[in-house]
């Protein structure tokens, strides 16, 4: 069985998706890789028949990325024998949108959320917007006689915030708790 990482939208695509959404520069292959719904650092022509369409479709995507080079899309640095021609990340999405190139649905979502986290002068990071997030939905008003299960909380975090890992909503869990409240 192939390695899933390398095959159209694995588990992990959305990860990989939050991360590049924060760079400012992509490479084309990055690009490509992203919008056909690959991970970023996917390399092209690996072994197994499983991988020739999807090699065909990523091509595709790279070659109408590199028609569009210094017309529509800008180039930031170009290494010319090292193959690394890195674009302005904000620009991509609405070139893919105008090209009618169908951006996949949890990149768009992972640009979303990151252009809501870094906006203006306003900083925050998913842990920070959880830790809020459990302060308004279940401390603000609770009854502190009765309090909400940690482990009720941590499975709301997960629904909630897909890009935290476990660990981290156990962490936001405990950061959040009231204080005058017992840990289960």
């Amino acid at each position: 069985m192939p390695n899933r990482l390398f095959l159209k939208f694995p588990d992990e695509y959305y990860q990989y998706a939050l991360e590049w959404c924060s760079y400012p520069h992509w490479t084309t292959e990055e690009t490509a890789n992203l919008l056909t719904g690959c991970v970023p650092h996917r390399a092209m022509f690996l072994k197994g028949k499983e991988h020739v369409a999807l090699d065909d479709e990523v091509l595709a995507t790279e070659n109408l990325i590199r028609a569009a080079l210094h017309d529509e899309l800008t180039v930031v640095k170009s290494r010319k024998y090292f193959g690394k021609t890195y674009l302005l990340s904000e620009q991509i999405f609405e070139w893919a949108t105008r090209k009618r190139i169908v951006i996949p649905k949890d990149l768009a979502k992972a640009e979303q959320m990151i252009r809501h986290r870094y906006q203006g002068d306003h900083y925050t990071t998913p842990c920070l917007e959880a830790a809020n997030w459990v302060v308004e939905n279940f401390w603000e008003h609770a009854n502190l006689r009765e309090p909400p299960a940690a482990g009720a909380i941590i499975q709301a975090l997960l629904q909630q915030f897909p890009e935290l890992s476990g660990a981290e909503c156990d962490m936001v869990e405990k950061m959040a708790r009231h204080p005058l409240t017992r840990l289960d």
